[in-house]
């Protein structure tokens, strides 16, 4: 049986559906927006709450914005640390989750690194971290 034309279109398919911050809403690369601002704040919202992991408010010169980054657990991997008063540059998915207006993060840059987390879809990069590939699907 030949199972190369059913993943193809699982693979279409999984890449049509949105991607989802942990617990929360879905990165829409419709409603994709560049901001920069300086870091007001960080914040790590726990495990089982609604857009789990790191936050920061950002203010921008019209407004503060809340950026949803990573799981905590995947910032500290890479050493990526915001602290106030940090200058950033942020791509991501103005969304709703509850009654906030928030942006899911897919690349960040605060003048020393640009930290991609998410493809240009919305897929988070943490979900495959740690994953070893499978050298018969790499051509």
């Amino acid at each position: 049986m030949n199972f190369n034309g059913v993943l193809s279109v699982s693979a279409l398919v999984l890449a049509m559906i949105p991607a989802r911050a942990a617990n929360g809403p879905s990165y829409n690369p419709a409603t994709a927006v560049a901001i920069s601002g300086t870091v007001a704040g960080v914040r790590v919202v726990p495990p089982g709450q609604p857009l789990e992991g790191v936050h920061m408010a950002v203010k921008t010169k019209t407004r503060t914005v809340e950026v949803y980054l990573a799981p905590k657990n995947f910032l500290d991997f890479l050493k990526a640390n915001y602290v106030p008063g940090d200058e950033v540059e942020i791509t991501g998915s103005r969304v709703k989750s509850g009654n906030t207006d928030v942006l899911l993060a897919r690349e960040i840059d605060d003048g020393r690194d640009v930290i991609d987390l998410r493809d240009l879809n919305g897929a988070p990069v943490w979900e495959h971290w740690g994953v070893e590939a499978d050298p018969a699907s790499i051509h």
